[in-house]
């Protein structure tokens, strides 16, 4: 069965999108900040996977990131009450489609490495491989991979906390599954408790202000503080 690669995605309306970082950014130029994380995201993944699905949320964002994506992508609209219920409907989705193995991004990795999406997708062909984890380095993770929906993969989880990757690990040994942990990788979070965080080369040479001269652009973003 063909591959497939699902990146969940929220539209980039003002105010909705990437608010955590407002202030220092404007709710405009978060917004815009995040089309270009999924801009990023989406055209580095179809380098190694041409299957994809687009799921967006809210249910009527999809016209506006649709204007700025490629043709030839699927989509459906996120479902479910939290991260756990919607993973479980997109990866089920997929499954009745037809793909397998399925691979779940999120768009706040715009500088993941291709090579990691191409293991993730590799990994699971094999029996020793159930399901695949990329951790990242606030103890979340920016990718799940398997063959198939696996039923309470995602059961009880604390999602967006640093327990998250290691209660959905501490699951799928629970359930006498194997795990394949991909190499840690970082979410893109400028904040101005964060930016230590952030590695050197995505770093203002001093703390962002609402002064700050956010300079964006399609497929590339940087932030580049007033002298």
């Amino acid at each position: 069965m063909p591959p497939v690669i699902i990146v969940m995605v929220k539209a980039p309306v003002a105010g909705f999108a990437k608010t955590r970082l407002t202030p220092p950014l404007s709710p405009s130029d978060a917004a815009t900040l995040a089309l270009c994380f999924v801009q990023d995201v989406i055209n580095s993944a179809l380098r190694i996977i041409a299957n994809m699905i687009v799921a967006f949320a809210p249910d009527d964002g999809r016209a506006m990131l649709e204007a700025s994506l490629p043709n030839q992508l699927l989509w459906v609209n996120q479902e479910g009450d939290d991260l756990g219920e919607r993973l479980n409907s997109l990866i089920a989705y997929a499954g009745n489609l037809g793909f397998s193995p399925i691979i779940v991004l999120g768009a706040d990795s715009p500088t993941l490495p291709p090579s990691f999406i191409e293991t993730a997708s590799d990994a699971p062909a094999g029996d020793k491989t159930d399901v695949v984890l990329g951790p990242t380095t606030d103890g979340g993770y920016y990718l799940v991979g398997l063959r198939k929906t696996v039923p309470n993969l995602f059961h009880n989880i604390a999602w967006s906390t640093a327990r998250t990757f290691d209660q959905t690990a501490h699951n799928i040994n629970q359930l006498g599954l194997h795990l394949f942990e991909l190499p840690q990788w970082y979410d893109v979070v400028l904040s101005p408790t964060s930016v230590d965080c952030v590695p050197a080369q995505f770093r203002p040479k001093r703390s962002l202000s609402s002064s700050g001269d956010i300079r964006l652009a399609a497929g590339s973003w940087s932030v580049a503080p007033v002298p």
